[in-house]
């Protein structure tokens, strides 16, 4: 179908996860003609750095019963698998409690988009492009994507659904070793474990979710060395157990203000659940049914001492391991091929075709030495975007078009994902979603909440479609 170039676009920057339930959103609302262009410049559309794995030790941390593309509809994932339970590559059976391979989702995913695709309205058009985004450009009320190879796109509206970023270093200070084979800063790209001697020994730093990852693959490709994983406080990931729901505890009463406050209520009744015999996981899952509102009631201090106090036991506690992936580490471990180690990492360096790395340990400040052949970096996305070096990021904020929250979790932008100028109000026509809410929202990243926000993201964008644009 050709467009006149009077048809309303929009630009979707990122095909992850994100960028595909926004596209899919789009084109199962629009009754109207409107032209989407899906920008991604690596994996396959769906797959992103969640979902791009093939490693079929890599499951979902959520149960498939709860992961459905849309919000009206959880369990459509799990219809989506039933439907094709014995074909190649899908389960034999599946129930709703189950964990299934994350590449799984992926595929679902696109699955997803492909039947949004096919069943748009008339003049609703997707077109997917491979590349990458580095500027935006608006001149006179005009706005226009430029891709690192010379292509440029114009467009109305523009959606960043560009996911979470890589990590710091986790020895902030420039080093040798950075630039060599032995270290992997980027741990979900591909090629990540190639070349890594079966028996050597292996540090990655980090023992959140990535790490536990990193784990699976390697003992799923036959390691046979020891894996060495160093945190700063130790703490692992929680495993989801089955329990029933628990009581809406904060449903029809002021919601705590502050940190501590939450931090009491959610004691109480833990320790109320306990002695009813009820695990404290449910009694979790009720604070999540308010966790956005909760974040949003905290001013900018309180929600600096959540992160300074209480960020990394809420994070394993909130996002769990499945059972079949904590009972393979637990394994490991027992056998002494995996070792968790608390402390700080202070020297890195090569030394004999190996890498030397020393830690400080937390329990007694003992300095601890292991040679390995490679070190990984799983510490965790950064959440500042204003140093990542991204041309794309660069020169939005180079022209004031965003600009990081007060503690650089995100960008500074709405709770509805409508993005804000440097010191200043809405763009207008600059949206984002996920991981760059986080300091308006907190929890923002989870496939529950990503497609909230694609859908009204999308509702939102659509009814524009009559209103003139503004730089």
């Amino acid at each position: 179908m050709t467009f006149p170039h009077t048809t309303t676009t929009i630009a979707i920057i990122g095909g992850g996860a994100s960028g595909c339930l926004v596209a899919a959103q789009l084109l199962r609302q629009a009754r109207e003609p409107v032209r989407l262009l899906l920008f991604e410049r690596m994996s396959d559309l769906g797959s992103g750095v969640a979902y791009g794995t093939r490693c079929p030790a890599h499951l979902l941390n959520v149960p498939a019963g709860r992961m459905g593309a849309f919000p009206d509809q959880t369990d459509h994932f799990l219809k989506w698998v039933e439907a094709r339970v014995g074909q190649p590559g899908f389960p034999a059976t599946v129930a709703p409690g189950d964990f299934l391979p994350r590449q799984l989702f992926g595929d679902y995913l696109r699955s997803v988009l492909a039947e949004a695709r096919s069943g748009a309205a008339a003049g609703v058009k997707l077109d997917e492009i491979k590349g990458e985004v580095v500027d935006i450009e608006t001149e006179n009320a005009a706005i226009r994507l430029r891709c690192g190879d010379g292509r440029a796109f114009a467009a109305d509206q523009v959606v960043l659904a560009i996911g979470n970023l890589p990590g710091e270093y986790p020895i902030r200070r420039a080093l040798p070793i950075y630039h060599t084979h032995y270290y992997v800063h980027v741990p979900w790209r591909q090629g990540t474990l190639t070349g890594i001697p079966p028996d050597s020994e292996v540090l990655i730093v980090g023992a959140g979710l990535t790490a536990i990852d990193l784990v699976l693959e390697l003992a799923g490709n036959g390691h046979r060395g020891t894996i060495h994983a160093l945190s700063r406080r130790g703490l692992l990931p929680q495993v989801h157990q089955p329990s029933p729901p628990y009581e809406d505890f904060l449903s029809g009463q002021p919601l705590p203000s502050t940190v501590l406050e939450l931090s009491r209520r959610l004691r109480a009744k833990v320790k109320h659940a306990r002695e009813q015999g009820i695990d404290w996981r449910p009694v979790l899952d009720a604070v999540r049914l308010h966790s956005q509102t909760l974040w949003q009631g905290f001013s900018w201090k309180e929600r600096a001492r959540f992160m300074r106090h209480v960020r990394p036991f809420w994070d394993v506690h909130r996002h769990r391991i499945a059972p079949p992936v904590a009972a393979r580490i637990e394994e490991l471990r027992q056998a002494g091929q995996l070792k968790f180690y608390a402390g700080r990492l202070t020297h890195l360096a090569e030394k004999g075709g190996a890498v030397e790395a020393r830690f400080r340990l937390r329990k007694n400040a003992k300095v601890h030495t292991v040679q390995v052949a490679k070190v990984i970096n799983c510490t965790g996305p950064r959440s500042d975007y204003s140093k990542y070096q991204h041309p794309l990021l660069v020169n939005l904020l180079a022209r004031g078009l965003i600009d990081h929250d007060p503690l650089a979790l995100g960008i500074r932008a709405t709770a509805r994902g409508e993005v804000l100028h440097y010191r200043g109000g809405v763009v207008g026509w600059l949206h984002t979603i996920g991981a760059p809410l986080k300091g308006d929202l907190w929890e923002c990243t989870a496939i529950p909440e990503i497609r909230a926000q694609a859908a009204g993201i999308a509702a939102r964008l659509l009814a524009r479609l009559s209103v003139p644009k503004s730089a």
